[in-house]
Order: structure tokens, then C-alpha cells, then sequence
């Protein structure tokens, strides 16, 4: 197929232009009262966001398993090589496209009222329209104000997501799916994905979606140096001393996150030949994830073993 998601501009005094600044996002009259097909519309006025109680997302979301989906999904978008091309140029610093934390944006978009989902979606659209690089060599210019880029990123996201639920829970049936797929086509237009082209409706669409793109896709230094920080073995607890059980629960964690990725890219990492560990590890995580949802010290081991991911100055979803 042909490779149109490069945003390139040739530098030249007479023609290089900015990068687009972003219309405020509250300026989007697309943006609906409630989510596509929740069924939610608080009676009371009471502004619980996009979302709402009754929507699949929050579902999703409040689960402990969100956070594996969320790492999944960060690693599908690692995948996208001049995205992570532009992101190791301009990650340094405190600026650019390193500046938040998926989780907490995301958070803040599921679960916040709409004042301030929209102002951590614009936080969000803001490093993308300011983050650029001019490649020498080439002159090629790469902007992370790219739709197509967004658009990869919000669908693996979301596919990361339904496979971690699919995996460890919560279970959702094949139309809860969809609906879940729909409810966010509300966050990928707070993140100004606009054209319909690039957003599926069903987990059909979704899996078409991700398989007709993987011929796009390729293993870059900073998406391996992401995964092999992923990989690290759990800190140790004093001079000396690993806290075994830790250990255990980091590295069946690791492999459930690598367990719900597609084999194209499994085959990327190289990883595609340890099928049966990450299965082992998959089915090991079901009961971590069962014992997270009654237990603190479990569910913190989660997140201590996604933010990795989540805080890697090479992840792209801080930014793009």
C-alpha cells in the first residue's frame, strides 16, 4: 500500500511553513453531550464527563488490567518509525513530545468532567502541533501534528485495551466491545482525530485496521531500548537481596503485557519464539490481576511494572 502518513516538508526559506497550531478543542462542535451509544445522560446535571457510570469505558478503565492494556498498546505505537524517529529527537530536555503521562491523561479524560478532559486533551494537542524535526541529511521534516500518526496511536490504545480485558477482564461481550471502540471515537476527537477513515466502529474493523498497517510498521533503537526497559528485572529490596516474589509477579507481568500484542508484532520484538512463556505468563496474570482488584499491594505491583512503559522517555503516547 502507499505510505501516506508522512507529514514532510522540505526545509527552503521560501516555502517551510510552521507547524499547524491545533484549534482549541472546545471549538469541536463534533464533540456529543454524552458517548456515542452509552445510553448515559445524567438527569441531574451533574457533569461526570464524556463517559459516565454507565459507560463500557469506565468499566474498562477502573480495572487493574487496564494498566497491562495500556503498556500493550504503548508498544504497538512504538512501532511507527519516523513517529519514534521524531520522538528521540525531541524527548530531551522536559519538552516536546516527552511531557505526560499516558495513564494520567488518559484518566483524566475518562473520568474527569469535561472542563477538565478538554484541557488534557489540549495539553496533549499542544505538544503535538509544537513538536518538529528537520533531518539534516535529508531536509526531510517530520511533525508530530499528523493525523494518521494520532490515529495509530489512539487505535492501538484502544486494541490494547480490549485484549487486556479480553485477557484478564473484565469480561465483555462482542457488542460491549464495539461499544467500547465507539465511546472512544469521543477521545480520539478531544485528541483531534477528525477524519471517520481512520476510526473503526467495530473490534472487526479494529483487528482489519491494525493488520492492514503492520506493513508500515518497523523496529527503531528506541522502540527496542523501550521494550528492553520494560524487561528489567524487578529492583532489588537491599544490598544484595531480590524480593522473590516480586520477581515472579514482574516477570509473568512483563510477558502478559507481551502476551497481547499481534504476532506481527511479537515477530517485530523478537519475541514471536517464546510463545509458550508468554502464554504460561497470561494465564499466571488472570489470578494477579483477580487478586489486584482485592488487594493494594498487588495492584501497585501492576503499576509499578507498566509505568516503566508509561514513563519511558521514548514512549510515544506522552505525546503523540
Amino acid at each position: 500500500m502507499a505510505i501516506s502518513f508522512i507529514v514532510v516538508e522540505r526545509a527552503s526559506s521560501a516555502s517551510a511553513k510552521p507547524p499547524r497550531k491545533p484549534d482549541p478543542v472546545t471549538d469541536h462542535t463534533a464533540l456529543p453531550d454524552s458517548p456515542p451509544r452509552s445510553g448515559y445522560a445524567p438527569a441531574d446535571g451533574t457533569d461526570n464527563g464524556y463517559f459516565g457510570p454507565d459507560s463500557v469505558s469506565w468499566r474498562v478503565f477502573s480495572d487493574p488490567a487496564a494498566r497491562l492494556g495500556i503498556a500493550a498498546g504503548i508498544l504497538l505505537q512504538a512501532l511507527n518509525p519516523l513517529m519514534m524517529r521524531l520522538l528521540a529527537e525531541t524527548a530531551g530536555g522536559g519538552s516536546g513530545l516527552g511531557a505526560s503521562r499516558p495513564g494520567q491523561y488518559l484518566d483524566t479524560i475518562i473520568f474527569g468532567d469535561r472542563v477538565h478532559a478538554e484541557a488534557a486533551a489540549e495539553a496533549v494537542n499542544a505538544l503535538r502541533a509544537d513538536s518538529a524535526w528537520t533531518d539534516p541529511r535529508t531536509g526531510m521534516r517530520l511533525r508530530g501534528d499528523n493525523e494518521e500518526w494520532r490515529a495509530w496511536s489512539h487505535n492501538a490504545l484502544v486494541y490494547g485495551l480490549l485484549r487486556a480485558a479480553e485477557a484478564f477482564g473484565p469480561e465483555l461481550s462482542r457488542g460491549e466491545q464495539d461499544r467500547f471502540i465507539v465511546e472512544q471515537h469521543t477521545t480520539a476527537c478531544l485528541l483531534e482525530i477528525e477524519d471517520e477513515a481512520f476510526l473503526p466502529a467495530t473490534r472487526a474493523e479494529l483487528e482489519a485496521y491494525l493488520e492492514r498497517n503492520s506493513t508500515w510498521m518497523a523496529l527503531t533503537i528506541p522502540a527496542a531500548e523501550l521494550a528492553r526497559d520494560l524487561r528489567r528485572p524487578a529492583a532489588a529490596v537491599g544490598p544484595g537481596e531480590v524480593d522473590p516474589v516480586a520477581t515472579w509477579l514482574s516477570a509473568n507481568l512483563q510477558d502478559a503485557i507481551l502476551s497481547l500484542l499481534p504476532d506481527w508484532a511479537l515477530l517485530l520484538y523478537g519475541t514471536d519464539g517464546h510463545s509458550m512463556r508468554v502464554s504460561g505468563a497470561a494465564k499466571s496474570t488472570r489470578t494477579i490481576v483477580e487478586s489486584a482488584r482485592q488487594n493494594a499491594s498487588v495492584a501497585d505491583t501492576v503499576a509499578g511494572v507498566t509505568s516503566r512503559v508509561e514513563t519511558h522517555r521514548y514512549c510515544p503516547a506522552r505525546g503523540l
